[in-house]
């Protein structure tokens, strides 16, 4: 042992009271264990980074046991396909709309521009080289679609598939956003065992989303939110999302419940009026899920007005209420690949004054902004570090593992490491998955190495950082046990 080194077994008062406070008491428990279970692959306790394994200090981050934050459904589908369908929808927002002289042949252009970009990116270098690793393939798409194509032949063979990639990564669970907005478990042929769920609940702000439902009065509206809301917990929802992000600022103003009815009334006093969604490529653009983005009225000022205004009201009832069912809010916010995401929609900064709001603060609710804010994580670095209330996870960007490694370093260099979650983010094949996790475990035993060897961290403290990282913080958050 390190001379500076603290002994795991007979870990502080100190260390455990400041554990309590952060609610990850159980990952301190493992500690010990952890490194009893490394000891084979290190000889006499000793660092070996040479040994080819995820290697903190002595810890193997294999013994570590993950749970991915933020995922979507994924499919029965070979990578070739997915990728293909995923340019060909780049091309469409890319493409404008209408009829006109020497469309077909920007499209043509655009769509090979889309393949280059999708497929040229250095996650997909690195994906399909770690699926060559595992499979003994070539790193080509026939490679990876011979590894798929006899794995998604039935239900029960898709099933079996994402369990041995979970077994192989050490993944425990995933938190899985339901692809619908409604209050009970996704279809998934992930093993049951293996995932929570949470839900959208952005969709509850469309204009027509009450009007479906003849709600004619925001009271009405957010009655029935709550009752949906109230609905998804009993049902063992674990969280709620907001996509807003894909369509409008995340910054909200506080409109009375007076406000909000007069701006109800008029939107509904508007109806037929034509409704835009802007600007272009917003509009062609799908979020995740079923439905496009909330379309906006822009050649009416008073009308978009009133519907921001709307918006605002709902989003603010529904982290309150979050905060009473003791649930988290789950905020997109990040700016990568996908051609529809504008940085000006998904900037960070503006959601300041909603984590610090008096009645947010007294509802206790907490948020989890997803994908680290990107390219803002230096803002969710302060953030995560100064505002009790509020979390963040790498998921999308674990599929890039140079740009993961600049996350990870400004996350936990100015953050507290229990405020810091992995995820992935995948949503095709189930690959993604275990390729994120591994990225999580090489990049992470690299940067924690880096703190014990040259910034005055103990054994103990990377082998705590890890445990929240990969797991233990999405455990306490979503409510996970088993």
């Amino acid at each position: 042992m390190d001379q500076n080194d603290e002994d795991p077994v007979s870990v502080s008062k100190r260390r455990v009271l400041n554990a309590l406070g952060m609610g990850t008491l159980s990952a301190l428990t493992t500690t010990a264990a952890a490194e009893a279970r490394a000891a084979p692959s290190t000889p006499e306790g000793r660092d070996d980074a040479a040994s080819g394994l995820p290697m903190a200090g002595r810890l193997n981050l294999n013994e570590v046991p993950v749970i991915d934050s933020h995922m979507h459904p994924v499919g029965r589908t070979l990578i070739s396909k997915a990728y293909e369908q995923q340019a060909q929808t780049f091309a469409g927002l890319e493409v404008p709309d209408g009829e006109y002289p020497g469309r077909s042949e920007l499209m043509a252009t655009t769509l090979d521009s889309s393949r280059r970009l999708v497929w040229g990116a250095s996650r997909r270098i690195g994906y399909f080289n770690y699926v060559a690793r595992n499979y003994h393939v070539p790193a080509t798409f026939e490679g990876f679609d011979s590894v798929v194509s006899p794995r998604i032949g039935s239900d029960a063979a898709f099933t079996a598939y994402v369990r041995d990639i979970f077994d192989r990564e050490g993944i425990s669970k995933v938190v899985l956003q339901a692809a619908e907005d409604a209050p009970s478990p996704p279809a998934t042929l992930i093993p049951p065992d293996r995932y929570v769920w949470t839900t959208v609940v952005s969709e509850f702000t469309r204009l027509d989303w009450a009007k479906s439902r003849g709600l004619s009065s925001i009271q009405a509206v957010v009655g029935k939110i709550d009752e949906i809301m109230e609905a998804a917990a009993i049902n063992g929802c674990r969280g709620f999302k907001n996509v807003s992000a894909y369509y409008r600022p995340l910054g909200l103003s506080r409109p009375s419940a007076a406000a909000a009815e007069a701006a109800l009334q008029r939107l509904l006093a508007a109806d037929g009026q034509p409704l835009t969604s802007a600007p272009t490529p917003i509009a062609r653009s799908l979020v995740p899920g079923p439905k496009p983005p909330q379309p906006r009225y822009e050649t009416d000022p008073d009308l978009g007005a009133a519907l921001l205004t709307y918006e605002d009201y709902l989003f603010f009832h529904m982290y309150l209420k979050a905060g009473e069912l003791k649930k988290p809010i789950i905020i997109h916010s990040a700016v990568a690949l996908h051609p529809s995401l504008r940085v000006d929609f998904n900037d960070p900064r503006p959601l300041y004054s909603v984590f610090t709001d008096p009645a947010v603060l007294k509802a206790q609710t907490r948020f989890v902004v997803i994908h680290s804010g990107y390219p803002w994580q230096d803002v969710m670095a302060a953030f995560i570090s100064q505002l009790p209330n509020v979390y963040t996870d790498v998921s999308f960007f674990s599929k890039y593992p140079g740009d993961l490694s600049r996350l990870y370093a400004s996350l936990l260099g100015l953050g507290p490491s229990y405020k810091i979650m992995h995820g992935s983010d995948a949503n095709s094949v189930p690959e993604e998955i275990g390729y994120a996790a591994w990225n999580s475990r090489a990049t992470l035993a690299k940067l924690l190495t880096e703190y014990k060897q040259h910034w005055g961290w103990t054994q103990t403290d990377i082998d705590q950082a890890a445990h929240n990282i990969l797991g233990a913080n999405a455990r306490e958050l979503f409510q996970i046990s088993g």
